[in-house]
């Protein structure tokens, strides 16, 4: 009986500011090209693979898949962000300072919506750099 090969996994993306940078800003001008969802299709996600090249400092090279996976986390980090900024009341959110908080009952609408959206929690007190890009990128 023999056995089948494991497969092997991808090396795991490591994505440093740089490349994070270049790859919102790639999308970005790319942005007519958005479907629905706010996804691309494989081939910009391919091209911007080849575009944030140049700014890799560890890891493998990033592939369409990884450019991909990246675009669906910051969306989801966007979507987090504007959901505490428009339907959550009594919070603040602009891009200098986050989510602003101060006091004792901003801390704990902040601390409440913590508990489920920790992906934010690094935006308590200082800006996201690439909000504004996303912000013109995805549609509302």
């Amino acid at each position: 009986m023999s056995e089948e090969p494991k497969s092997q996994k991808a090396p795991k993306a490591i994505w440093n500011d740089a490349e994070t940078d270049a790859l919102v800003t790639y999308l970005h001008s790319q942005r007519s090209k958005i479907g629905d969802g706010g996804n691309f299709r494989s081939q910009v996600y391919s091209e911007a693979a080849t575009t944030i090249a140049n700014h890799r400092t560890l890891g493998p090279t990033k592939t369409m898949n990884q450019c991909k996976n990246k675009w669906q986390s910051l969306k989801n980090l966007y979507y987090v962000i504007e959901n505490y900024r428009l339907r959550t009341s009594g919070t603040h959110w602009d891009n200098e300072i986050g989510a602003g908080i101060e006091g004792k009952a901003a801390s704990n609408v902040w601390d409440a919506y913590m508990e489920k959206k920790v992906v934010m929690r690094p935006y308590r007190n200082s800006g996201w750099q690439l909000y504004p890009l996303m912000q013109e990128t995805l549609p509302s």
